[in-house]
């Protein structure tokens, strides 16, 4: 075929490569060869975009959340390349992680100014092992990425311990200054705090008691509003990122709903890593568990699954391991 037949060609065949960013291996191991495994659907658009068209909508933006599978290592490695990507451009945010919370930022900033570029040494500085969140290792490439681009790496998020007061006091029990700061005293819609609670009663598999579940509604905004606070408090030049599950980024009631509120008139991108099911091949077809019926996310970027068990069957799980770790009380002879 002569040269300026095929360019044209060759053309049409990198951009439907383009809209089909994966790596180059996958590291979960679930539906690998899923159809929409490696795909990136905007929701604007309602079509899939090519990594450089997703890469200058980041760019472009103050706010940038990237919404995960807390386990899934596909999506940490995935944020690692898209931090690396928005750094390259030019831009300098602040890399913001929910995982950190504010009791550990003293620590955190004490072992990166000593030694800036040891992400190894994090996990002990803040004690990453008592958390509870997935191994360390996971979100290492994240860290890596930010540090390696000369980010800073911030916490995001409220300390538990104030997250389980606000729980217990609710609204009329907070902290003045804090409903203040963080708006608390502007809430969701009605509509909208129905569906939370709903999400959260489902996500629980009918064990949370009903004034349970209103309690961690009421934290969950708080929580959400928190992130959004941090973001905008230290990203007045170069925005933020935000590392976080994708409950977290999604644009209609969680942390982008007080970035709006607090800093308007700033551009936002909500991206959410989600991990395929079989036989689910459509973008749409992952609304629904969202409550809505569209995706709730500027993006969405499609990988393999690391769990195919039932969410309540893993939940149920997690509960007898908790139940199994809690002390025996001693037999009183």
């Amino acid at each position: 075929m002569p040269l300026k037949r095929l360019f044209p060609c060759l053309l049409l065949l990198l951009a439907a490569l383009g809209a089909c960013a994966m790596p180059a291996s996958w590291q979960a191991p679930h539906y690998q060869d899923h159809k929409l495994a490696g795909k990136i659907w905007s929701t604007a658009k309602e079509k899939f975009v090519s990594q450089a068209e997703l890469t200058d909508s980041l760019t472009a933006a103050h706010f940038i959340l990237l919404g995960e599978t807390h386990d899934n290592p596909d999506h940490h490695l995935l944020q690692a390349k898209l931090i690396t990507d928005v750094a390259t451009s030019g831009r300098r945010p602040i890399v913001a992680f929910e995982m950190i919370d504010m009791t550990q930022e003293q620590s955190l900033a004490e072992h990166l100014s000593a030694s800036p570029k040891d992400t190894d040494g994090i996990a002990e500085a803040i004690g990453w092992q008592q958390s509870g969140w997935p191994d360390w290792q996971l979100y290492r490439p994240v860290a890596d990425a930010a540090l390696q681009a000369g980010l800073t790496l911030r916490p995001a998020n409220m300390n538990r311990a104030k997250a389980r007061s606000l729980a217990q006091s609710g609204l009329t029990g907070a902290d003045p200054s804090l409903v203040e700061a963080l708006r608390l005293d502007k809430p969701l819609p009605d509509t909208e705090q129905a569906n939370v609670r709903q999400e959260i009663d489902d996500a629980h598999c009918g064990y949370a008691p009903a004034a349970m579940i209103d309690a961690m509604v009421f934290a969950q905004f708080a929580r959400d509003a928190h992130m959004a606070r941090a973001m905008q408090n230290d990203s007045e030049e170069g925005g933020a990122i935000l590392i976080a599950g994708a409950g977290h980024a999604r644009r209609d009631r969680a942390v982008p709903f007080h970035l709006r509120r607090m800093a308007p008139g700033r551009h936002i991108i909500s991206l959410a890593f989600l991990e395929v099911s079989d036989g689910e091949e459509s973008p749409p077809a992952y609304a629904e568990p969202f409550g809505s019926l569209q995706l709730p996310f500027d993006y969405v970027w499609f990988t393999p699954r690391v769990d195919v068990r039932d969410a309540c069957e893993r939940f149920e799980e997690q509960l007898k391991k908790m139940q199994e770790g809690k002390p025996k009380a001693s037999k009183v002879e």
